[in-house]
């Protein structure tokens, strides 16, 4: 390590990292000065395959670890395939600190190797972004990078290292000794007076209702919501983002709704309840198409309550009394200022057992060891496993809908991890690696679709190499099943995207030094976690699963769904 006399400017870059905790970077080698200056103090260089991933990476670390995660990158292309998961987390308010590579200054504009306008590449995925144009500041303007992530509304922030600076002598700074991996970094509240007509509206109401969002569980705020739930009496619902926000065992918990409400899912039992709420509390929530079930969900008459650390959020498309402020502390105040109200509780309780025991009733039929085995069957031994610190991570499209819709938490700790800010394919798998080196001694499951797979199987070798053990639950039915499936909902018939040729995604998983197993009949999962979960390596389950089944997705009642003994079926194939 260099002397104070002798610091450069990636010295200063990376004593700042040391100071926030920060205990490796997600990268590959390049800016090479600071890769090797993190190295010397200790900080792990993780490499990724490929910058979509490696964001994706980040971005579960973020949300398993209430922590800030760092990526370094080169400048061009490798920035440029960063934008998809910076637009994920953006949406989905998650902290990331990127620290980027530019051409010399003095090349800038002249065409130099893989430059371009980073600036306005990352302008429509970031909350900040600052291009280094000297030695001076620089550790003001790291701290201003974890400030901007990790504060208000979460995102990335991207700081841009010049390649003729890197080396430079460091310039003056500041003297800094805050530490600020943590997020949320900021916990405000709404003032006294508008939590107190917040409250007064909840004491009057006849049905209040929670829909929770994924700004709860980034918050940290399950605690406080589950104390405001019991001493209000009112139901919790939540997002596929917020999907257990509270155990799902607590008989005030009705699940994830969502777009969930089609012939045989939960959401068609809880969704009248739902609409029957006078008061509508919001938190942490978008309101976007999928968590209000296309717009459908809140009642028209329903007067709305909305949590939010964002303002914008707040009213974006129902009107609503604004609550702005983080999500616990609001909570907890929120909490406090209850006074009686003259709710059955006992009543309210036990309309929500109804609609969860009917829910059981419909899809007991698909958790046998039929086959093709179902994928139903395959959620339902995820679920044996569920335990205080397992995370379970779900890819976008069906494996989203599956996780959300089939599994039931007992445990506040676990977790469960979907990309739905952007929800683009193929981020699951490693934002379970990102949760499993957040949470290394917890069980980490994640479910894929063969189709979204495909995009990052590459991280294969990465799990390998690093070391990290998480189990891939591979649903194999050899289509795009969302994709083909809405066609067939909106056009009667799909293009020729629909089915997916074979591939022995197991024997990859061992071509990797991982440990990979084919699954075909429902009978022997339960073995095959076990030698997953035994196996202290990564470890792909390749289930094969019957291409005609589907979530209980709204779209699709009426068209894909047809009701035949109680047993919900696809049309076949035209």
């Amino acid at each position: 390590m260099n002397t104070d006399v002798a610091r450069t400017v990636v010295d200063v870059v990376a004593d700042g990292l040391v100071r926030h905790g920060v205990e490796f970077v997600l990268g590959q080698s390049v800016p090479t000065a600071l890769v090797l200056a993190c190295e010397d103090r200790g900080i792990r260089n993780i490499t990724y395959r490929q910058e979509n991933a490696g964001g994706a990476i980040a971005d579960g670390f973020a949300r398993a670890s209430g922590r800030v995660p760092v990526m370094v990158c080169q400048n061009g292309p490798a920035a440029a395939l960063a934008v998809a998961p910076f637009a994920e987390a953006k949406k989905a308010g998650i902290p990331i600190v990127a620290i980027m590579q530019e051409v010399d200054r003095s090349h800038i504009g002249k065409n130099a190797f893989q430059e371009y306008d980073h600036k306005a590449l990352f302008a429509p995925v970031t909350k900040w972004f600052h291009l280094l144009e000297s030695a001076d500041g620089v550790e003001d303007h790291l701290d201003r990078a974890f400030i901007a992530a990790a504060s208000g509304k979460p995102g990335p922030a991207v700081l841009m290292l010049p390649v003729d600076l890197q080396m430079a002598h460091a310039g003056t700074s500041a003297h800094r000794s805050m530490r600020l991996c943590n997020w949320p970094l900021d916990r405000p509240r709404p003032d006294d007076k508008t939590i107190g007509e917040a409250a007064r509206l909840i004491d009057a109401a006849r049905l209040p209702v929670v829909i929770a969002g994924g700004g709860v569980l980034s918050s940290g705020a399950g605690s406080a919501l589950l104390r405001f739930a019991e001493k209000a009496a009112a139901p919790v619902a939540t997002t596929n983002m917020g999907k257990a926000s509270i155990p799902e065992t607590h008989p005030l918990a009705m699940g994830a709704i969502g777009n969930l409400t089609g012939p045989g899912g939960l959401g068609r039992h809880t969704k009248p309840l739902v609409q029957q709420a006078d008061v509508l509390l919001l938190i942490g929530n978008r309101t976007n198409e999928d968590g209000t079930d296309h717009w459908s969900l809140i009642p028209d008459g329903a007067r709305v309550l909305h949590i939010d650390i964002d303002p914008q959020e707040i009213g974006r498309n129902y009107e609503a009394v604004r609550l702005v402020g983080d999500a616990r502390t609001t909570l907890e105040a929120l909490t406090d200022a209850l006074g009686s109200h003259s709710r059955n509780r006992d009543t309210i309780e036990q309309r929500i057992a109804d609609a969860w025991a009917a829910f059981e009733r419909e899809r007991r039929p698909f958790l046998t060891d039929a086959e093709p085995i179902r994928a139903e069957r395959a959620l339902a031994a995820i679920q044996k496993r569920l335990g205080s610190d397992t995370v379970v991570v779900a890819d976008a499209s069906y494996a989203s809908n599956w996780v959300a819709g089939q599994l039931r938490t007992s445990h506040s700790r676990t977790r469960v991890i979907s990309p739905r800010g952007l929800a683009g394919l193929s981020w699951g798998f490693p934002l379970a690696l990102g949760a499993k080196l957040a949470r290394p001694e917890g069980e980490v499951i994640v479910v894929v679709g063969d189709g979204g797979f495909a995009h990052s199987w590459a991280e294969l070798e990465t799990a390998v190499r690093i070391g990290i053990a998480v189990t891939v639950v591979l649903l194999n039915n050899g289509v795009l099943g969302y994709q083909k499936d809405a066609e067939k909902a909106k056009f009667g018939r799909y293009t020729a995207a629909g089915h997916l040729g074979q591939v022995d995604h197991a024997g990859i998983a061992r071509a990797c030094g991982g440990y990979g197993e084919t699954i075909e009949h429902a009978r022997d999962l339960d073995a095959a976690f076990d030698r997953a979960a035994g196996s202290n390596t990564i470890a792909l389950l390749d289930v094969l699963t019957d291409p005609g089944g589907h979530p209980p997705i709204s779209l699709y009642d009426g068209s894909l769904d047809r009701l035949d003994r109680g047993r919900v079926v696809q049309d076949p194939v035209p």
